[in-house]
């Protein structure tokens, strides 16, 4: 069981850099530019909720889909360096990072555990702003990398249940993370359906 769940991680991993790697080739493309503050932040972020999350499950092959998200997530902000796009931070940004420096301390205070769910809040709010997007406008997202995500994040859950030591804290992380990037293009089909006959009665 415990080799199955090392392939299992192994394939989560794939499939989360394969996920970003889809993201940052429209990036590549010009067809969307990254704020590179918003991204740099969201780089922090991931770092506090990858270094919590392997204190507290202290299992790599659990953990192993948030520390590659660390490396993927600073390299989507080079990519934002590089189009040099920069505008100021919004209130959702602000609310993130002091709600990662809050999980911070309460780290060095309590446990790795309380930290890491309080950091799942700074994600929930860092995804308020792509929510908005794709409903103003569904193309702005293309949704495969949004599913690779969801399926990758499905597969680390299994990783923990395989894995299992009767820490539910541990399934958390991955079941949020299924669900929050699921929402993506599941918002966006919504607007879809809903913006023509939006149209209709503005016509």
């Amino acid at each position: 069981m415990n080799i199955l769940g090392i392939i299992l991680a192994l394939i989560s991993g794939l499939g989360t850099t394969l996920a970003y790697l889809d993201y940052n080739r429209v990036v590549l493309k010009g067809e969307t530019k990254p704020n590179g503050a918003t991204w740099a932040i969201w780089s922090a972020i991931a770092l506090i909720s990858a270094s919590s999350y392997f204190a507290s499950t202290g299992d790599f092959w659990k953990s192993i889909i948030s520390l590659l998200n660390i490396i993927l997530c600073i390299g989507t902000f080079v990519l934002a360096l590089m189009g040099g796009k920069f505008k100021k931070l919004d209130a959702t940004d602000w609310c993130a990072l002091a709600i990662g420096i809050i999980a911070t301390i309460v780290w060095k205070l309590t446990t790795a555990s309380y930290a890491n769910l309080i950091v799942q809040v700074a994600i929930i709010i860092g995804f308020i702003p792509t929510w908005h997007g794709v409903w103003k406008s569904p193309s702005r997202e293309k949704p495969r990398p949004w599913w690779i995500w969801c399926i990758s994040y499905g597969i680390a859950g299994i990783v923990v249940i395989i894995r299992w030591k009767h820490q539910w804290i541990d399934l958390v992380y991955p079941v949020l993370c299924v669900f929050l990037h699921a929402s993506v293009p599941l918002v966006g089909t919504v607007a879809k359906t809903t913006q023509p006959s939006t149209l209709k009665r503005k016509d």
